[in-house]
């Protein structure tokens, strides 16, 4: 997987271990996941070992005990090959391991992406194709990917299973030191020149490869194009000039051999970081690691892989760029984005790094930073763009104010407001309950629970010690904030000083601006067609057979059934016995529902409400999103935005207000609708979190119609940017709208039709009458009788909160009308819509097909369950991904009863759908085995049985009414599922013909080929320009 270098406005945090670095995988905020109710740091490393000792090849250079995290890093160097190994070593059993090297490349060819795939298409000891793939599905795994970044390679994973990590750690190893290469893997998930169809030596020659069209798919978004494009001109003189995760105009330029090379050179011992976490044993891993792979290499000079710093420049520069036109954008006027970008300090002094975080906060998080209030109260653009903020994953780390939804002529306005902004914190400074309420919310994140702990920990030390940095000293985060408070107090003027520094007289700045073009993406598909035509004409005629025979010959291979055998595996009898159970209480305070989990949150309060929105009228509720966006945005009675927004982070994690649709867990057509809010705040603030809830129901204001304005246009933005990175979700809420009432509903709430409902709101040169409707709907919902919550809190502080909890709740308006759920019930979708083609100017596709089948507690749930992971791995991800290229493809259920086929950045359309409609075809052919049903289970507990933060438990009876005898009866309906029961489910809900509901949708460029399905009554729908408005 290539990890973007999108850049995020809480980057420091994330080198810090506090943060989400939201472009890896689904990680949650990184935060403390203590296993017992009196965390203490964990000993065991601390009192078994020695500075100094040798252990199993490796010499103890430090051991450093870290209270705030309660665990005891342990930092080793291999003898024999200079290898660096960080183990932390802490009570928690979901453990970690990874493998990382730094990959610095000199072109944009993605040669370390590619070989990133290319490892983990069979090893030494593992010579099957793909036993990455095929671990997915023999595992317990909490987490398995493998990534790359703009200067390194990881392949990191996470289970609670002592065997599985040995197991996981066996194939990891494997697969990095000892991989195949093959030439023909290289084809497959490189690139490659094939025949449009395999089988037909007159059909059309293209590009094909899962890496090359993985990255056609990453530059479909115009902020990948703008990030990517700020990186490489910022740091310009090496690694970070080129595109480690590939351009696909160079592609196709990368040879067998380069790859080849560039794996001798690092994937070298000398050039690896070893990381583990958890509480299994230390000296396991080394063991392991030492004797059955490092002891038999030497050292190596890898000297040619470190990154230099870059040289500063002499005078700031200036770029402009083009991108291609977005139809999903309200004001076509406004499709241009700008960037401010100025190269600060290395980022291996974390002081520093710490410092300039803190700066970016007070300068850009929220309405009290002094550019929030200069370039987006005052609707020069849409609002700040995804890059904005302190970036800290690079050797040299960039300080960034980008701003989307800005008109081109407006760009010198921009640049202006920019330095006078500058001089203005210059002359005014910071007040200190800003800088206070920045620190709070550091302490408090680091207090916040979190099941990835030690994944999150990893991720965020990573680039830091890519660099050869002190992470030891990176995980001490009261020194830091100990040292910044000392620094301050001493020079009052520090901060200002930073300023000065960095965004003053700082002449390593860029100046990045990026405006459509309508010619945009022809140009690209012509530079794509000139590059195929060139590597066309330079074949000679037994060359262009080899085409078709080298294509054939991928194809055999592709449809080999071969012995996996040698892969390890769990089986059923490694699963628990039983669900984790825990204790829930029902009471009630002040007539309001309460769920009340007592729970080791490590001095957290955890809040959770429901506001029931069944007494909306249809017009209203359309509107939920956008007031869930601006509820707690715009004020109350007794204070403005800005200083309810200051309140909030100075006492709690923020209030938040999201949709909540959920369906009932036996019938299709009844759900739940309703808000949900949350908060936590460590304990000692809960009373002032009750006392902001009870401002915000009872006071909330919702008048001020510039501030409304601004924030639509900003949410129209935003929705805009992540349409490409996640299409793929998109398209099955699509497609599940036209199946299903429950989908029909979240469509309108969270998928395109709300997207573009969006467009049409922000476009409306008067917005006072949604507001009125805005303020129509607090009205009717923020009051006791919609209201159930839930609370998670410690024994030690639950009488207290409790009595806060009841007179916040006292203070409410309304009484409570009824103790359970208000469930909405609707009839079966009766439309002749079944399949819908929304065109987008992308280079790729992202197609579903949905099949309605039954609720959560039906008896065929289970079998559907087990049939929608083992189809994925026996039949979608060999169509879709080896042979169609695409970079991703399979199946799930949801609990709403939808069998949700996908596709990601996927070259193909309609042969897409053809496999999903012949899935029932290869059923009736294949023989599925006793190890693929095994592993289709266990593919499905890792997500049922993985690990729950303490702060999050409870919550799916609360939110979904899914109660812990439920779950224990689902896991061992699981477990008994035979092939037969998966056949039969096949056959009445998959095969051709079945009676059942069936919608589909595919997102991406024109296609024509749809119209030759014609009873699946495909409907296109156009965005065109002349959807959008032009502002006044």
């Amino acid at each position: 997987m290539f990890r973007h270098p999108v850049i995020t406005r809480k980057s420091w945090l994330k080198s810090l271990g506090l943060l989400n670095k939201t472009k890896f995988h689904a990680v949650t905020s990184l935060s403390l996941h203590t296993s017992n109710k009196d965390a203490s740091v964990a000993s065991n490393a601390a009192t078994q070992y020695k500075e100094g000792q040798v252990i199993e090849g490796f010499v103890i250079d430090e051991i450093t005990p870290v209270k705030e995290m309660f665990l005891t890093a342990v930092k080793l160097t291999h003898l024999n090959t200079g290898a660096q190994y960080l183990h932390l070593d802490r009570d928690d059993s979901n453990n970690v391991f990874s493998i990382n090297f730094r990959t610095t490349p000199k072109d944009s060819t993605g040669l370390p992406h590619i070989l990133e795939h290319l490892s983990l298409c069979g090893s030494e000891t593992y010579p099957c194709k793909e036993p990455f793939f095929k671990m997915l599905r023999r595992s317990l795994a909490t987490f398995m990917n493998a990534m790359t970044a703009p200067d390194y390679t990881m392949y990191p994973f996470s289970t609670q299973n002592f065997q599985d990590y040995q197991n996981l750690q066996s194939v990891y190893m494997d697969s990095v030191f000892k991989p195949k290469l093959r030439e023909l893997d290289f084809a497959q998930e490189g690139w490659r020149l094939e025949h449009t169809d395999p089988n037909d030596k007159n059909s059309p020659i293209i590009f094909k490869g899962v890496v090359f069209n993985e990255m056609k798919g990453v530059f479909n978004s115009n902020q990948n194009i703008f990030a990517t494009q700020l990186l490489n001109s910022i740091l310009p003189s090496h690694t970070y000039g080129v595109i480690s995760g590939g351009d696909p105009a160079e592609i196709p330029l990368l040879k067998h051999q380069d790859l080849v090379d560039f794996h001798s050179t690092h994937y070298h011992p000398s050039n690896s970081r070893f990381f583990s976490y958890g509480n299994f044993p230390l000296k396991d891993h080394l063991k392991f690691v030492n004797n059955k792979y490092l002891a038999s290499y030497d050292k190596k000079d890898t000297s040619e892989t470190i990154v230099p710093s870059e040289k500063r420049w002499d005078a700031p520069r200036r770029k402009h760029i083009e991108c291609r036109p977005d139809p999903l954008i309200a004001d076509s006027s406004r499709q241009n984005s700008i960037a401010i970008a100025s190269l600060c300090n290395e980022i291996n002094d974390i002081q520093e790094c710490f410092n300039i975080y803190i700066l970016s906060q007070l300068l850009l998080d929220g309405p009290n930073s002094a550019f929030y209030k200069s370039l987006v109260d005052t609707n020069i653009g849409t609002g700040f763009g995804p890059m904005t903020g302190y970036e800290s994953q690079c050797k040299d780390t960039i300080f960034i104010v980008s701003l989307q939804g800005v008109q081109e002529k407006d760009f010198k306005t921009v640049e202006e407001i920019y330095n006078k902004t500058v001089e203005k914190v210059i002359e005014e400074g910071f007040s200190k309950d800003h800088i206070e309420t920045i620190l709070h919310g550091i302490e408090l994140h680091m207090k916040h629970q979190s099941s990835n702990f030690g994944l999150n920990l990893l991720f965020n030390v990573s680039p830091l010690w890519n660099h050869d940095g002190d992470i030891i000293d990176s995980l001490k985060v009261n020194e830091a904030i100990k040292t910044f408070r000392e620094t301050i107090e001493k020079d009052p003027k520090y901060l200002v000083s930073l300023v000065e520094k960095y965004l003053l007289k700082n002449n390593h700045k860029l100046v990045l601006t990026m405006s459509p073009n309508p010619e945009y993406e022809t140009r690209v598909a012509e530079a794509e067609k000139k590059l195929l035509e060139s590597k066309l004409q330079s074949l000679t005629p037994q060359q262009k057979e080899e085409v078709y025979t080298k294509g054939q010959l991928l194809l055999k291979e592709q449809e080999k059934v071969e012995d996996d055998g040698s892969l390890p595996s769990l089986s059923i009898k490694d699963l628990k016995k039983d669900v984790d159970r825990y204790n829930l209480i029902d009471v009630e305070l002040s007539q309001v529902p309460v769920q009340l989990a007592v729970q080791p949150t490590n001095g957290v309060c955890y809040y959770r409400g429901i506001l029931n929105t069944h007494s909306l009228s249809n017009e209203l509720k359309s509107l939920l999103p956008i007031f869930n966006n601006v509820v707690v945005r715009m004020g109350t009675k007794n204070h403005d935005y800005r200083s309810l927004d200051r309140l909030i982070n100075l006492k709690t994690g923020g209030l938040h207000f999201s949709n909540h649709v959920v369906e009932k867990k036996d019938d299709l057509n009844k759900y739940e609708q309703g808000i949900i809010i949350s908060s936590y705040c460590l304990e000692q603030n809960s009373n002032e979190m009750w006392k902001l809830w009870e401002e915000l129901f009872n006071r909330v204001k919702l008048t001020d119609l510039p501030r409304f304005e601004t924030l639509v246009k900003m949410i129209a933005a935003d929705l805009t940017n992540g349409i490409t990175q996640s299409g793929h979700l998109y398209a099955m809420s699509s497609a599940a709208s036209l199946v299903s009432p429950v989908a029909m509903l979240k469509e309108s709430l969270s998928g395109l039709e709300y997207v573009n409902r969006m467009k049409y709101i922000a476009q409306m040169k008067d917005l006072s009458p949604v507001l009125s409707q805005i303020q129509e709907i607090a009205s009717q919902v923020l009051q006791k009788s919609q209201l159930r919550s839930a609370i998670n809190l410690t024994e030690e502080s639950k009488e207290n909160i409790l009595k806060g909890m009841e007179q916040f709740y006292s203070a409410l308006k309304g009484s409570q009308v009824s103790k359970e759920p208000t469930i909405t019930s609707n009839g079966p979708l009766n439309s002749n819509n079944t399949a819908i083609h929304h065109v987008l100017p992308c280079s790729v596709n992202y197609a579903s097909k949905i099949v309605l089948t039954v609720p959560y507690s039906h008896p065929e749930h289970a079998p559907l369950r087990v049939l929608s992971k083992l189809i994925s791995s026996i039949y979608l991800h060999p169509e879709i991904r080896e042979k169609g290229g695409a970079y991703g493809g399979g199946a799930k259920l949801a609990a709403d009863g939808c069998f949700m086929y996908y596709s990601y950045r996927d070259p193909n359309s309609t042969r897409t759908f053809d496999i999903f409609d012949e899935t029932y075809d290869f059923l009736t052919k294949y023989n599925i085995s006793d190890a693929e049903m095994v592993e289709a289970k266990l593919g499905l507990f890792q997500a049922i049985d993985g690990p729950v933060a303490p702060g999050s438990r409870g919550m799916t009876k609360f939110t979904h009414g899914v109660s812990y005898d439920d779950i224990q009866k689902h896991r061992e309906l699981i477990k008994s599922v035979t092939k037969e029961q998966l056949m039969e489910v096949a056959g009445k809900y998959l095969k051709s013909g079945a009676n059942a509901q069936v919608g589909r949708a595919l997102i991406g460029p024109q296609n024509s080929d749809l119209l030759a399905r014609q009873s699946e009554n495909w409907v296109v729908h156009e965005q065109d320009e002349q959807d959008q408005a032009q502002a006044i």
